[in-house]
């Protein structure tokens, strides 16, 4: 009986955020049609080709599973180079040899940069991450700091070490596996090797003896971080009047980042002063 009740409620809690999805898609709508009422010149830039798309939503529907995939079917369609809408962000698809290297080689300076996402912003603390901080000058410095401390010839001659003995320790741990015949995650055992030499570079310690490490909880937060990341958020889409924002406060999007960054922010946390403990012992 217990179980009968919980499934119900649970069934019944998932109508309700479908409905409020339903309700706030259904306000941006409306509000976005009031926004765009006023007609519009057609604009004098020669824009890219466009498959058709609805109001509002623009190309979103024409979205699956795997966008990749979706994108290479519309290209078929439109062009090697064609503009989609995303909600009322519009964005351009290359998908030939030719158009890539304009992009990426002769105009590379006006397209290098990183778009303004609100996941990436708050994982990275406002875009402080190299990886993920816009193109200026703010990334150049960042860049000649990662060069002059850690990439540079020296430097990764000096862990050259870390990577064999890393390297020697996966295929100890292959050569185990192929031994007692047990199947072996290549994804996961790849994600361990990096994960080790990033750690021993960063910390000083191997990962597999550390004793502040639980590798099980590591890779499902990874995982959570991801899955977040990768998740649908409608500020991203829909910027207008902070419409998106809403949407993603009722859905629980932004719950569910803030939670990954607290995690991630208190696993690093945990991390440094487990190090710096390590270094006080004499």
């Amino acid at each position: 009986m217990e179980t009968e009740h919980l499934s119900i409620r649970k069934k019944k809690k998932r109508k309700k955020e479908w409905q409020s999805l339903y309700s706030c898609l259904f306000l941006i709508a409306f509000a976005s049609l009031i926004f765009l009422g006023k007609k519009i010149k057609r604009s004098k830039w020669n824009f890219p080709p466009s498959p058709p798309k609805f109001p509002v939503i623009g190309n979103l529907h024409q979205l699956g599973e795997l966008p990749h995939r979706s994108l290479q079917r519309l290209a078929e369609k439109t062009g090697d180079v064609m503009l989609i809408h995303l909600g009322f962000v519009p964005v351009t698809v290359i998908s030939s040899k030719e158009a890539a290297e304009e992009v990426l080689r002769t105009h590379d300076l006006n397209c290098c940069s990183r778009p303004n996402l609100v996941g990436t912003r708050l994982l990275s603390r406002g875009f402080k991450d190299v990886g993920f901080t816009p193109y200026g000058e703010e990334w150049k410095e960042r860049r000649k700091f990662l060069v002059r401390e850690f990439f540079s010839l020296k430097k990764v001659q000096s862990f050259g070490y870390i990577r064999e003995e890393e390297c020697n320790f996966l295929v100890k741990k292959l050569l185990e596996s192929a031994v007692d015949q047990s199947p072996v995650d290549l994804s996961k055992t790849l994600f361990w090797l990096t994960a080790s030499v990033m750690f021993r570079v960063a910390f000083g310690q191997s990962f597999h003896e550390s004793e502040f490490i639980d590798k099980d909880k590591v890779d499902e937060l990874v995982f959570e971080a991801e899955t977040a990341q990768a998740s649908f958020t409608c500020s991203d889409f829909f910027p207008i009047a902070g419409l998106g924002w809403l949407v993603d406060c009722i859905s629980g999007q932004h719950k569910r980042l803030k939670d990954v960054f607290f995690k991630l922010d208190a696993l690093f946390q945990c991390w440094m002063s487990c190090r710096n403990n390590v270094k006080m012992i004499p």
